[in-house]
């Protein structure tokens, strides 16, 4: 009689095979030997040698001809894309960014893609933080703050440049009755547009500047001018560039009319705000005939980062073609407003980009070339004195003469369209 461990391997199996009915006991042979020839192919005695230090490199096949073009093209669909952060649907601020898409044209060397955001501190801070973000427009008055507050952190000099700044926006108050001055909205309820963070800030930092505390009711604008009309509310606040189609709409029934704001001292330079006026003509039914009503305007800046060295560079190579879609901006039949812009301006404390530096000296070279050749028909229609026949000082007086009549005679063609 056999003992168990002394009967064969294959016998063991097979009787153990039979026995479980050959369910799942061949295989866990089967396993346990592939598992042993495994184990002796692995050892150096196995293949005669010893195992290498390293492991072998693996090769990676080339990557395929089409796969290399579409990489290609991502990178130069992304070089050429700036995205703008703008303010919510709605507000002047995405207005002003569409624009801007549009001026660039479509001949594919650029394009400008507006997103919403929540304009005020946070579209500053979307443009410092947010991925993909190049330019941002920021309200010249959060600038102010942001850089005297370190709210954003500081040396925002070093961290932010400006591309150009953009035109102004009135504020506009629109009041019921019993409220004559800024002082008669302290403690009532004051409507704000809703997730409009330009209006926010701004409502709240000029409110302050004149000891006005108030109840913030957000609210879209038509709704607030009928509560403003009952009595609910007692104002409704916009930052807009004048002409507002909704405020132009309104009756001239007595009921309403717009607020005058002047700060308490004129804002300083680097405040973030101008003095501005609100005439008859803009808004026929709220202002009576001879009279104006002061306010201030906010401008509003397109602000690029240089902490982050791909959209630096993005910005520096699409720059001229930026500016150039805003000088065509003053011509077109968008937001009367362009006209006003004046590239030339100096944001006070703050660097303007180097490629839009640049920009601007070519364009003024070129502004001046093109002023001396009308320079020397004017001497020779109206002097009948050619540039040889002047002194270098007679000319110079001459010739600021001359761009002094230029520049008049360009602002009342604007003026007259």
């Amino acid at each position: 009689m056999r003992l168990w461990g002394a009967t064969p391997r294959r016998w063991r199996c097979s009787r153990v095979a039979a026995f479980k009915g050959r369910i799942g006991v061949w295989p866990l042979c089967a396993a346990a030997l592939a598992s042993a020839l495994l184990l002796l192919a692995g050892t150096p005695a196995a293949v005669g040698a010893e195992a290498p230090d390293q492991p072998p490199k693996v090769v990676q096949p080339p990557a395929p001809a089409w796969t290399t073009q579409r990489i290609a093209t991502r990178l130069k669909h992304n070089q050429d894309t700036l995205i703008v952060a703008a303010s919510r649907l709605e507000t002047p601020y995405l207005s002003m960014a569409g624009d801007l898409a549009y001026a660039v044209g479509a001949d594919g060397s650029l394009r400008i893609l507006p997103i919403a955001a929540e304009g005020g501190l946070a579209s500053l801070q979307d443009l410092l933080l947010l991925r993909g973000v190049d330019l941002a427009i920021v309200p010249a008055n959060v600038l102010a703050h942001a850089k005297a507050t370190n709210a954003l952190g500081g040396g925002l000099q070093q961290r932010l440049a400006y591309v150009a700044p953009l035109y102004g926006e009135e504020v506009h108050v629109i009041v019921g009755p019993g409220v004559a001055s800024p002082t008669d909205l302290r403690g009532r309820k004051v409507a704000i547009p809703p997730g409009d963070g330009t209006v926010q800030f701004t409502a709240k930092d000029m409110l302050q500047r004149l000891g006005v505390t108030f109840e913030e009711v957000q609210m879209e604008t038509a709704d607030a001018v009928r509560e403003v009309r009952s009595g609910t509310i007692a104002a409704t606040l916009l930052v807009a560039g004048k002409p507002v189609p909704l405020v132009s709409a309104l009756p001239k029934d007595g009921r309403l009319r717009l607020l005058s704001l002047s700060l308490p001292k004129a804002p300083g330079e680097g405040e973030g705000y101008a003095p501005a006026v609100l005439l008859p003509e803009d808004y026929p039914a709220l202002i009576p005939p001879g009279t104006i009503v002061e306010t201030v305007a906010v401008g509003a800046v397109l602000m690029a980062s240089k902490e982050i060295d791909d959209s630096a560079r993005r910005v520096a190579r699409h720059a001229p073609a930026v500016l150039d879609a805003i000088a065509r901006l003053a011509v077109s039949q968008r937001h009367p407003k362009w006209k006003e812009v004046n590239l030339g301006a100096v944001l006070p404390g703050w660097p303007r980009v180097p490629a839009a530096d640049a920009w601007l000296a070519r364009a003024s070279a070129q502004r001046r070339e093109a002023l001396q050749g009308q320079f020397d028909e004017f001497l020779r229609a109206e002097k009948q004195l050619k540039a040889s026949d002047l002194s270098d000082p007679q000319k110079k007086k001459l010739f600021d003469e001359f761009q002094a009549w230029a520049r008049k005679s360009v602002t009342s063609e604007r003026v007259t369209k």
